[in-house]
């Protein structure tokens, strides 16, 4: 039976999970480029080491925000009488995915917080930074995937305005583009860098918030089995 209780709070779950992800992407400031040495990272850590803590450990109510509103978009997006052709379920895995390399990416920034640099060999902070910085660029894969399956399962059942579905396959684009930062350690397109924030995590953002609004309005425009 279609809830709608529940998929307004998957809505403002995934409204949840995108502010606490700003914040925790602004409270620390932007972190050294990845080729930076191990003493400026370190530096920086040392320097800002109480919000980079809080920054990290926001990492987890933001996974479990996401991950409702994972679950809630898949069953929002299996309301129709169609065959289930599986989009809902592969975006479903790409998330769960996403998730997870988020949780280790977290848990990289929190290890790398827990002593002061000069208590680090260089060698210790340069992989652990290394790290850091190659599961976030990673985290492009799976939110490739979350973006193209829901956008491509809403605008073949029509159970997603097709403005929203089309602009979900123009930020598919974008985070299949800011995959390619692996191939950068400065410039533009380096990780974390402002050309993957442009092209990959702001049209991201911004398609997971639209279809928020969609959920929390779900009683206007809530595909309906059998109809």
């Amino acid at each position: 039976m279609y809830n709608v209780a529940v998929e307004r709070s998957a809505g403002w779950s995934g409204i949840a999970f995108i502010i606490i992800v700003i914040v925790a992407a602004f409270l620390p400031g932007a972190p050294p480029p990845p080729d930076a040495s191990a003493s400026d990272v370190g530096a920086f850590i040392d320097a800002h080491h109480s919000m980079w803590m809080l920054a990290a450990w926001l990492t987890f109510p933001a996974v479990a925000f996401f991950l409702w509103w994972l679950v809630q978009l898949r069953a929002y997006l299996r309301l129709v009488p169609q065959i289930d052709d599986g989009l809902p379920t592969y975006m479903l895995a790409g998330g769960v995915v996403a998730a997870a390399i988020v949780i280790v990416t977290g848990t990289l920034q929190i290890v790398l917080g827990m002593r002061l640099s000069t208590e680090r060999t260089p060698q210790i902070v340069e992989m652990l930074y290394d790290s850091f910085n190659a599961f976030g660029a990673t985290i492009f894969i799976p939110s490739t995937v979350v973006l193209f399956a829901a956008s491509h399962s809403g605008r073949r059942h029509q159970s997603l305005p097709a403005a929203l579905a089309y602009f979900g396959y123009l930020a598919t684009i974008g985070c299949a583009i800011a995959t390619l930062s692996v191939f950068s350690t400065s410039g533009f397109m380096a990780i974390g860098g402002i050309g993957t924030i442009v092209i990959g995590l702001l049209p991201f953002a911004i398609w997971v918030v639209a279809v928020s609004i969609v959920l929390i309005r779900a009683p206007h425009s809530a595909p309906v089995a059998g109809t």
